[in-house]
């Protein structure tokens, strides 16, 4: 495990999974700020929010999104961005596992109306990759990593 952690914290690894999962969210933004009521009719579907908050959420998220994205995208404080992106992407799965749980026929909206995607086990299986990539992308680049085995017994002999 603690390998995996370690190949997973990699400073590389994480700039990368902060550049994709940047660029998903700026493709996703991009795609919902043009038309905020086309999107907020997509929120409508998912019988989550009450009427006027779906307005709300429709004109808010997608600038959330963007911020988040330009975040990653420019490395001003990509942590907080990563962040961000991992705790939408967790609310998406749970949006998209309820429709589907509810059986809902719906067009997802998540690059507004320029992705046509239809909620379902890909749609719900897709979203739980891009949270495992937010998560990568939100670690803390090379913390936790064990100290090589000659400078841990150097510190316990100095000790």
């Amino acid at each position: 495990m603690s390998a995996v952690l370690n190949l997973l914290r990699n400073p590389r690894v994480v700039l990368v999974a902060q550049i994709w999962i940047g660029l998903v969210f700026l493709a996703a933004a991009l795609g919902k700020i043009s038309d905020p009521a086309a999107f907020a009719k997509q929120i409508h579907y998912f019988r989550l929010l009450p009427g006027g908050f779906e307005n709300t959420v429709a004109i808010m998220l997608p600038w959330i999104e963007l911020v988040a994205a330009l975040s990653l995208l420019m490395r001003a404080h990509p942590r907080s961005g990563a962040i961000v992106t991992a705790g939408l992407m967790a609310l998406f799965v749970v949006v998209v596992a309820a429709a589907l749980a509810r059986g809902l026929d719906i067009e997802c909206g998540c690059f507004g109306t320029s992705d046509a995607g239809r909620v379902g086990a890909a749609k719900l299986l897709e979203n739980i990759g891009l949270l495992a990539l937010a998560s990568i992308a939100s670690l803390k680049p090379g913390s936790g990593m064990a100290p090589a085995p000659a400078a841990s017994i150097a510190a316990r002999e100095t000790a």
